[in-house]
């Protein structure tokens, strides 16, 4: 237990700590190896120790205030501070030309609105962060510290992070464009939009979206859509586009419906947009995810395969896995999958259990959640209907 606070001086000390990023590059490189060297009039001699950093393995948001790191071995914390991420200066590459900190490195450093570490728990390889005041809901944070080994080997460590929700919406997937349409209406083409795939998602509760993601195993990790602090209703339909490709794809993160414009869209419902610019999802099989980013549970999953896929391939090992974990299937056999016979471009898969689930929802109904599901909840729809259950 203690307490962790940084001087001026020692905040310029992290900006030259930042400043050396290219030399600190060079040492890591060498300092992975268990051995070391030097040059002797004969030759080179090999130096038995360990020169390996700590290496951090977890990293967690507990809560509004509570953030806890694992490492790879026992450590010592020599200093750590939390700041908010300002847009514009952050993400800076403008540096000083004299010997104080850049605007990049002063807000890294915690000089522009830092949140202090009051208390700090380490018990062997793990350290547990209290944080003074809590984070925002939603909100782009930054950790920025340093830790020591037994032996002495430091890592320095700078950890984004979104501020904890704890009001978290509960959320399903109803509806998937999992292909997009080729050709386009005469209209749609004047209008430069296109029909890109979307993901369908029912409100089972009040709450806020932050917190949550959304990855497909077709797609992988680097294709995961995050959702932003929005406020959303119980019972209330909306939509995720996952591809930002044509006119209209603006993502209505305030109680104006009206500003999407692409196909698949509503002044009725909200929209959602991915950044993502090329194809996404598998056409007719894939494992596609929902769950919380800071404990990483599945909180909704759809499994769905041609009728020609009788085994999964090495692509959906990992989710096959997840959903083996999971309650929401009986396991992830592809057994268990539903069949997307029928599926095309213009039709999609349909939640059969939506509608029911809304107007429970609607009234107050306490709702099982995660949702279970299985083959026999999926439907082909004759055609997309985002917004619409």
């Amino acid at each position: 237990m203690g307490h962790f606070f940084i001087s001026k001086n020692q905040l310029k000390e992290i900006g030259i700590i930042f400043g050396q990023a290219a030399f600190l590059t060079l040492i890591t490189l060498f300092a992975v190896s268990p051995v070391g060297c030097k040059v002797t009039t004969e030759g080179i001699k090999i130096l038995e120790g360990d020169y390996s950093p700590p290496l951090l393995q977890k990293f967690t948001v507990l809560d509004e205030a509570s953030l806890e790191m694992i490492f790879s071995e026992n450590v010592s914390l020599s200093g750590c501070v939390v700041s908010p991420v300002l847009e514009g200066i952050s993400d800076s590459d403008e540096h000083s030309m004299d010997q104080s900190l850049s605007a990049a490195l002063a807000a890294a450093a915690g000089l522009e609105g830092s949140i202090p570490v009051s208390t700090v728990n380490i018990e062997k390889n793990v350290i547990l962060l209290k944080l003074e005041h809590s984070t925002e809901i939603g909100n782009k944070y930054e950790l920025y510290g340093v830790v020591k080994d037994d032996g002495g080997n430091s890592l320095t460590f700078c950890i984004p992070f979104v501020g904890f929700n704890a009001r978290q919406a509960k959320i399903i997937m109803t509806e998937i464009q999992s292909e997009s349409v080729s050709s386009q209406r005469a209209t749609e083409k004047t209008a430069g939009i296109y029909r890109n795939e979307f993901i369908e998602f029912l409100s089972l509760s009040d709450g806020n979206l932050a917190g949550l993601e959304l990855c497909s195993s077709y797609d992988g990790e680097e294709k995961k859509y995050s959702f932003p602090a929005v406020e959303v209703k119980a019972g209330e339909v909306f939509v995720v586009h996952l591809r930002n490709r044509g006119n209209g794809c603006i993502s209505e993160l305030t109680d104006n419906l009206s500003e999407a414009t692409s196909s698949y869209t509503s002044p009725e419902i909200r929209d959602l947009w991915s950044e993502q610019t090329a194809t996404v999802l598998g056409n007719k099989t894939d494992i596609i995810l929902l769950r919380d980013s800071a404990s990483e549970k599945i909180l909704d999953a759809i499994m769905y395969r041609a009728d020609t896929v009788e085994e999964w391939s090495k692509t959906y090992t990992t989710f096959v896995q997840l959903m083996n974990e999971c309650s929401i299937y009986p396991s992830g056999d592809i057994e268990n999958a539903f069949v997307t016979t029928g599926l095309t471009a213009t039709k999609t898969i349909f939640r059969q259990t939506a509608l029911v689930l809304q107007q429970m929802a609607l009234s107050g109904e306490e709702i099982e959640y995660p949702v279970p599901a299985g083959d026999n909840d999926w439907v082909v729809s004759v055609e997309a209907t985002p917004g619409t259950l």
